[in-house]
Formats: structure tokens, C-alpha cells, sequence
């Protein structure tokens, strides 16, 4: 009884990871298109006046960025140790 269990929940696991990866994959590349575009602007040169607000909100998509790159990887190895072990047991 606890065998099929635990092999529902390593099925749910890999859904779940299957699912996070699609989704974070397309936040990583918008907010790595949109840090590209911000860096290409004329608005993101050196400009005394306006250069800290477009500063601020080109370090957040940068953030953003990372974590969602952090997370597919992470996310895409969850996956592949998912099925590497439902294949072990299976």
C-alpha cells in the first residue's frame, strides 16, 4: 500500500515540476528580452536626472530574471531525478 503511494506522489511531483518549468522558462527569456531592451534605450545612459529610476527598474528585471532561470534549472533537474527514480522502480 505505502509503494503505490509513494509512487503517486513521485507522479504528482513530476507533473508539478513539468508544469514550473514551461512557466518559468517564458518569464526568465521576457525579463531577459526586457533587460536587454532597457540596456539598448537611450533612457538606461548615463543621465543624471532620470538614470536611478531607470537604474532601480532595470535591477528588478535582472532580479527577476535570475530567479526564474534559478528556478527552471532547478525545476528541470527535480524533473529528471523524478523520472530517473520512477524509472528505477517502475
Amino acid at each position: 500500500m505505502m509503494f503505490g503511494t509513494g509512487v503517486g506522489l513521485m507522479v504528482g511531483l513530476l507533473v508539478v515540476t513539468l508544469l514550473v518549468v514551461p512557466v518559468s522558462l517564458g518569464v526568465a527569456a521576457r525579463a531577459d528580452a526586457k533587460v536587454r531592451r532597457l540596456a539598448e534605450s537611450p533612457a538606461s545612459h548615463p543621465n543624471p536626472v532620470g538614470s536611478v529610476g531607470v537604474a532601480d527598474v532595470d535591477e528588478r528585471w535582472r532580479q527577476l530574471a535570475t530567479r526564474a532561470w534559478l528556478i527552471c534549472g532547478a525545476a528541470s533537474l527535480v524533473a529528471v531525478a523524478v523520472v530517473g527514480v520512477l524509472i528505477c522502480v517502475g
